[in-house]
């Protein structure tokens, strides 16, 4: 029974995936939400209540701009969580919205591991294609914004599956095509319907196609499209009224986005539109596990080698489709890019197949199943060593060519979606007078009053402006050091830090005290 369990295909990511779920079920609430979570639960709504105008869609008022102008994001995945969301609240009414979502965006998470596996087993044995997978999940990054982040993981989730499934929809056999095809469709329109930058993930297929089948493939890209745009526009309401011309307009405005955050970079702020070029390889380069750095490297030698004897050429054409290019444009155009490019974690997979053809290359130089077996714990530990220390905040992390998270503290962003807030205000709760008032130096209001009790006051000032006569609060994240201009000379009375780093805080100031 045994070697029966051990040749099955799939037995070691089913293991992986089951691992990670009693894992991630087990720490599930020790997450804090992430100031962008809020709003997204009212658009959800919103969405799925605007069903009722899809006939006649000149009725559909808008949603307000003020959150987030999430008009110019398409709802799909946020509908999916909020619908797969209340059907747990059904089953289990004690659980709080947040933890609720945030199973849902992990859950969704596992799916990306077993792709990624799927995918890197078309250039690459089966440990190898494991390895990948078992490098990206120990990634304390990815897992960190496995659990709190709406936006940017759903995305990097769908756009893998756009690539496997319309890979598969042009591989198999005529007979099979619309088993296939059908699926791919709904799902790239779908990752569409997520973010506008999603249609590349259909051109990445749509090259690969002309590649391989240019004689043959016309009505299956048709039908390919007519299905995804049919599935975007069912499911993005701002495009009933006007489907193209709001659909450039989300373009518009996302490759222009209006972010007017300070960044911190190198020690340094800049505006989000300013950023240098070098911007996203640094942070990608010192954010990702050393053994991932190796790996990768190694394997981009291999598959250019490959390339160059002609044994292999879809691998280093699909990173070079879905990273190097896309990657180059961002930084060369000057994109707007803000919370360490948070929203180019859809560019991360392609990296984890190139590290998986470095393990496939190491694996037939040592041959040895136990050296094959020490080389897949060995990767994997300092994430995962890396991840329990930064738990519940492994998104922080930083490898030792910055010197780690201390290294990087005060020179890069960190705790910048304040889901640390869920520590200070325990502390808040547990130390308030009743009726207290709580001032934010950074941070999101919305996210604080999730976890606030409800007689708590609480305000977002620049000047903290706030009664002098009772004793009052001062909540802040350290995002952009802007922390450093407020309330310097009161001492800290509880703070969330990881080795040695402040993430957030909670200075109480005595009345009749100022704070400036």
């Amino acid at each position: 029974m045994s070697k029966k369990i051990l040749s099955f295909e799939y037995a070691p990511i089913i293991a992986l995936l089951i691992l990670c779920l009693i894992v991630g079920v087990a720490t599930l609430s020790d997450y804090g939400e992430s100031w962008d979570e809020p709003p997204i639960y009212n658009y959800a709504d919103y969405s799925l209540q605007a069903y009722q105008y899809i006939l006649h869609p000149q009725d559909l008022q808008l949603f307000p701009t003020f959150s987030m102008n999430l008009n110019v994001y398409g709802p799909a995945y946020f509908m999916l969580a909020d619908v797969s969301s209340k059907m747990i609240r059904l089953l289990d009414p004690s659980l709080s919205v947040i933890t609720i979502w945030h199973f849902v965006y992990f859950s969704t998470f596992l799916t990306s591991i077993l792709l990624l596996y799927l995918l890197s087993r078309r250039w690459m044995s089966k440990w190898a294609a494991f390895g990948a997978a078992l490098l990206f999940t120990s990634q304390p990054l990815i897992w960190g914004h496995s659990f709190m982040n709406p936006k940017d993981l759903p995305f990097m989730v769908f756009f893998l599956a756009s690539i496997y499934f319309g890979l598969q929809m042009l591989d198999v056999s005529p007979k099979s095509k619309w088993k296939w095809l059908i699926p791919a469709g709904i799902i790239l329109g779908l990752t569409i319907s997520i973010r506008v930058i999603g249609p590349l993930a259909g051109l990445i297929v749509l090259v690969y196609a002309v590649i391989k089948f240019p004689r043959k493939i016309l009505t299956t890209i048709l039908y390919y499209s007519l299905i995804a745009g049919i599935t975007t526009y069912l499911t993005w309401p701002y495009l009933w009224k006007s489907p193209i011309t709001n659909f450039i307009n989300s373009i518009k405005v996302m490759s222009d986005f209006p972010e007017t955050a300070l960044v911190l970079f190198m020690g340094r702020l800049y505006p989000a539109n300013q950023l240098p070029r070098r911007f996203f390889p640094t942070v990608i380069v010192l954010q990702l596990t050393e053994p991932a750095l190796i790996l990768i490297t190694i394997g981009f030698v291999v598959s250019l080698w490959l390339f160059i004897q002609g044994k292999n050429r879809e691998s280093i054409l699909l990173f070079a489709g879905w990273f190097l290019a896309p990657a180059l444009w961002i930084m060369l155009s000057h994109s707007v890019l803000y919370d360490n490019a948070r929203q180019l974690l859809f560019l991360w997979p392609p990296l984890f197949m190139l590290a998986g053809l470095g393990i496939d290359q190491l694996m037939t130089v040592f041959k040895l199943p136990v050296l094959n077996a020490a080389l897949l714990i060995v990767m994997a530990l300092p994430g995962i060593y890396a991840g329990i220390q930064l738990h519940p905040y492994e998104y922080i992390y930083y490898n030792s060519l910055i010197g780690g998270v201390p290294g990087a503290y005060r020179k890069f962003e960190l705790d910048y979606w304040a889901t640390s807030f869920q520590k200070s205000i325990q502390y808040i709760n547990e130390n308030a007078e009743t009726g207290a008032t709580i001032a934010m130096a950074l941070g999101s209001r919305q996210v604080v009053q999730e976890y606030a009790r409800p007689d708590l006051s609480i305000g977002v000032t620049n000047s903290l402006n706030v009664p002098q006569d009772r004793p009052y609060f001062i909540l802040s994240s350290t995002r952009a050091n802007q922390d450093l201009t407020y309330c310097q000379k009161v001492k800290i009375a509880f703070a969330v830090q990881r080795e040695g780093a402040l993430l957030s805080y909670v200075k109480q100031v005595a009345p009749g005290r100022t704070c400036r």
